[in-house]
C-alpha cells in the first residue's frame, strides 16, 4: 500500500505512448488525486503559467482548489494558489511535494478562476497581478473570527411598490424590469443614462430588489468610490442583513471579513468599488457598474483593466444580467447598443419633459448689468438664475479648478508664468505674490522671459476665487465650498450659494434649486481624446442634482454638441457622435489598442512580432500605439502576453515594455 503512495502513474500526453510509473516524491502522497496544479506568485511573465506538485498526505484534505499554500520553487519558498487537483501530470521528472497549506479557505472559486484567467488574457497581464486584486490579502484575525460563518438560509427581500416606478421613466425599463423579477436573466443587457431629477440610487436599488425578491440568487453592484457606497447602502437599508461591502479603505480584516461572509454564502448583495467586480458572489444573476467613464474604475496598476469590461466578460460568463449607467454615456458602453449586445435605456420623453432641467447656454460673456454682479466675473443671465434659485432653496456653482488663482501668465503677451525650476506660478488668497506649484518657491521678483514684464493676469480662477466673489456678489448669503479634502458631502435645503468642483457636488436636500457651470469652455479645450465626453459627464452629473425643472446655466456655445445634448437630455446622442469619430479614426472602441511603453527599439521590436495586421504610431517619447481590427483583439492580448513571456524568459532582454490594453486615455 505504501509503495502505492509513492508511485503514481503520469499521462505525459504523448501520441500512443505507454504510461510510465514514476516516482513523485520522496514523502508519502495522496491517493486520491495526488497531482496540484498551482499557480506561483511571481513578477516574471514566462513563469505565469500552472505548475504541478506532489500533493502530501498529510495535506489531502486541506490542499483543496482555491487555497493558498507555500511550495519550493528555484531553491525559494514563495506563495502558491493550487487552481486544481488531478490524478495525472505532463511532467517525467519527480514533483517536489507542497510545503504547506497557508490556509484550508478556498479563497478562488472556480468561476472567479475562470474570470481572472479570462481577463488576464484581455488584458495581457500575468495571472496573479488580476488574483491581487480579485483575493484581497489574508488576515488570519479575520479568518478566526469569520470561523463561524456559515451558508445563511435564503432570504427574500420584499419589493417596494415604487420600485416598478424607478424603471418606467426609461424606455424599455418596465420590460428590463419584469424579466429581473421573473429570473429570466440570460442575455438581459442594459445601459441606461440616468433621468433627470432621480438619484441613481433609486434605479440601482430597484434593479437589485428585483433579484432579491426572489428566494435565490446574488447581486453585485460596483460603483467608482465610498461616497457611492455609502450612497447606495443607505438606499438599500432594508437588505442590509443580506449585503456585503468590500471597499479598499475599509482596512485589511473587515474587507477579508465581508470577502469571507460573500464567498461562505452570508451575503446575497455585494456593494463595493473597482475590485469588487471579482466577489465571488453565490448563484450571481445581476451585476450593476455605475459611472462607467469614472476613472476610477480603470485599475492603475499592470494589466490596467477596467471594471465595466471585466463586468461584461464575467457576464458572458455566467449568463447573468448586466446593468451599466452613468450620467451620461461612454462611447465604449454606446457601441455595445450599437451592435446590439445591449439595450439602450434612456429617461422617456414624458420624463424629460416634466422633470428635465432648462438650460441656457451663454453664447458670449455678458457684461454685468447688475452693481453686484459688476464686481463678479459671473456672466449677467447666471447673476439673475442664482438670484431667483436662492429664493426657493441652494444654488450650486460648478467650477472647474480647485485653488485660488490656480494658473497665472504675463498680462502683457499672455505667456505662461513659470519659476526657476520650470513650475507653474500661481496665487493664494491674500497673497500678492506668485508661488510656484512645485518647488513651493515665491516669485517676488519674477519677470517675464519672453517681454520682461513684471504683471499677472489669471489664465483660469479657482474655487477658493470664485468663492470670494460670489460672496460679493450675494451680500449676506450663506457661502459653501466644496473641494479636495474640504469636500462636503452634504447639505440642507436651505438657500445658500454651494461652489464645488468637479465630483465633489453636495447632495442637497431636496435638490438644488439653480445650477451654474462655470468655465464650460475650458473642460473642451483638454488635449485629451475623452475631453468631449468628460465634460459632458461632469455637467449631466451636475444636473442630476437639481430639481426638477431647475434653471440652469452653462458658459458655453449653444451649438457645441454637448451642450445641445445637455438642452436635449440626450447622451445617447452625444455619445454616438463620439463613436462616429473614434469610427473615422480608427481609435478604441472601434478598434483594439494597445498602448507599449518602454524603449523605442524594444517597443518596434514587440510591434514587429505581432502576428495579425496592426498598425504601430509611434514610438516617440517612449511609447507606441498599436491598433488592431476589433475582430483581432482577443489575438492582441494572447500575443502580447505571449511576447512578454519570450522576451521575459531570454537573458539578454533587459528592457521591458509595459503594454496597456484599450487605455481610458491613450495620453494617460
Amino acid at each position: 500500500m505504501q509503495a502505492g503512495l509513492d508511485q503514481l502513474t503520469f499521462d505525459t500526453g504523448a501520441k500512443a505512448r505507454t504510461p510510465q510509473r514514476r516516482a513523485v516524491s520522496s514523502v508519502p502522497v495522496s491517493a486520491h488525486l495526488p497531482v496540484a496544479h498551482v499557480r506561483i506568485d511571481s513578477p516574471l511573465p514566462h513563469l505565469d503559467r500552472v505548475f504541478d506538485y506532489a500533493v502530501p498526505a498529510g495535506m489531502d484534505e486541506a490542499a483543496q482548489p482555491g487555497v493558498r499554500v507555500r511550495v519550493r520553487f528555484a531553491g525559494r519558498l514563495i506563495n502558491g494558489l493550487v487552481v486544481g487537483r488531478s490524478d495525472h501530470t505532463s511532467l517525467e521528472a519527480s514533483l517536489r511535494p507542497l510545503e504547506r497549506v497557508i490556509s484550508p479557505e478556498q479563497v478562488l472559486t472556480a468561476d472567479v478562476d475562470a474570470l481572472v484567467a479570462l481577463v488576464a488574457e484581455r488584458f495581457a497581464g500575468p495571472f496573479w497581478d488580476v488574483l491581487r486584486a480579485a483575493v484581497p490579502p489574508r488576515h488570519a484575525r479575520a479568518e478566526a473570527a469569520s470561523g463561524a460563518v456559515g451558508t445563511a438560509e435564503p432570504t427574500v427581500i420584499s419589493r417596494p411598490a415604487g420600485d416598478e416606478d424607478a424603471w418606467a421613466r426609461y424606455q424599455r425599463g418596465s420590460a428590463l424590469y419584469d424579466r429581473l423579477v421573473q429570473g429570466d436573466v440570460a442575455g438581459v443587457r442594459g445601459v441606461w443614462s440616468a433621468a433627470p431629477a432621480h438619484p441613481w440610487t433609486r434605479d440601482a436599488a430597484a434593479a437589485a430588489r428585483a433579484v432579491l425578491g426572489r428566494p435565490s440568487g446574488g447581486v453585485l453592484v460596483v460603483v467608482p468610490d465610498a461616497w457611492d457606497v455609502t450612497q447606495l447602502t443607505a438606499a438599500m437599508a432594508d437588505c442590509v442583513g443580506v449585503t456585503a461591502v468590500l471597499t479598499a479603505d475599509a482596512g485589511p480584516e473587515r474587507r477579508y471579513r465581508e470577502f469571507l461572509k460573500v464567498l461562505r454564502g452570508g451575503a446575497r448583495l455585494v456593494i463595493g468599488t473597482r475590485s469588487a467586480i471579482f466577489a465571488p458572489v453565490r448563484d450571481l444573476q445581476l451585476i450593476i457598474v455605475w459611472n462607467d467613464g469614472d476613472d476610477a474604475l480603470w485599475e492603475p496598476h499592470a494589466p490596467y483593466w477596467n471594471a465595466r469590461e471585466v463586468a461584461a466578460l464575467r457576464s458572458h460568463l455566467s449568463g447573468c444580467a448586466l446593468l451599466v449607467g452613468a450620467p451620461s454615456r461612454s462611447a465604449e458602453s454606446q457601441r455595445w447598443c450599437e451592435t446590439g449586445w445591449a439595450r439602450s435605456l434612456t429617461a422617456n420623453r414624458a420624463t424629460v419633459k416634466a422633470d428635465g432641467p432648462i438650460v441656457r447656454a451663454l453664447e458670449l460673456r455678458d457684461d454685468a448689468r447688475d452693481a453686484a454682479a459688476a464686481t463678479a466675473r459671473i456672466p449677467h443671465t447666471a447673476w439673475l438664475v442664482a438670484k431667483e434659485g436662492l429664493r426657493a432653496g441652494p444654488v450650486l456653482v460648478q467650477v472647474a479648478r480647485s485653488g485660488y488663482l490656480p494658473v497665472l501668465a504675463c498680462a502683457g503677451c499672455r505667456t505662461p508664468a513659470r519659476c526657476a525650476c520650470a513650475g507653474p506660478l500661481s496665487l493664494r488668497p491674500g497673497s500678492r505674490v506668485a508661488v510656484c506649484g512645485w518647488c513651493g518657491a515665491l516669485a517676488g521678483d519674477w519677470a517675464c522671459v519672453e517681454c520682461g514684464g513684471r504683471r499677472f493676469r489669471a489664465i483660469s480662477v479657482g474655487i477658493e476665487r470664485t468663492a470670494e466673489e460670489f460672496g460679493r456678489a450675494f451680500p449676506g448669503e450663506r457661502i459653501i465650498w466644496s473641494a479636495g479634502e474640504q469636500t462636503k458631502r452634504t447639505i440642507p435645503g436651505n438657500p445658500a450659494v454651494v461652489v464645488a468642483t468637479s465630483g465633489a457636488e453636495p447632495v442637497a436636500l431636496g435638490g438644488y434649486a439653480a445650477v451654474l457651470i462655470l468655465d464650460a469652455r475650458s473642460a473642451l479645450q483638454r488635449p485629451s481624446l475623452r475631453a468631449v465626453e468628460d465634460a459632458a459627464h461632469r455637467w449631466f452629473s451636475a444636473l442630476l442634482l437639481a430639481r426638477p425643472r431647475a434653471h440652469a446655466v452653462i458658459t458655453a456655445d449653444n451649438a457645441l454638441a454637448p451642450v445641445q445634448a445637455l438642452v436635449r437630455w440626450d447622451a445617447p446622442w452625444l455619445a454616438a457622435r463620439e463613436l462616429a469619430d473614434r469610427v473615422s479614426a480608427g481609435l478604441s472602441p472601434a478598434t483594439r489598442v494597445a498602448l507599449l511603453r518602454g524603449d523605442h527599439v524594444a517597443i518596434e521590436e514587440v510591434a514587429a512580432a505581432l502576428r495579425m495586421s496592426h498598425r504601430l504610431l509611434g514610438p516617440v517619447g517612449g511609447r507606441g500605439i498599436v491598433t488592431v481590427d476589433r475582430a483581432d483583439g482577443a489575438a492582441l492580448g494572447r500575443e502580447l502576453r505571449a511576447i512578454a513571456a519570450v522576451r521575459s524568459a531570454k537573458s539578454g532582454a533587459k528592457t521591458p515594455v509595459t503594454a496597456m490594453l484599450d487605455p481610458r486615455d491613450i495620453d494617460a
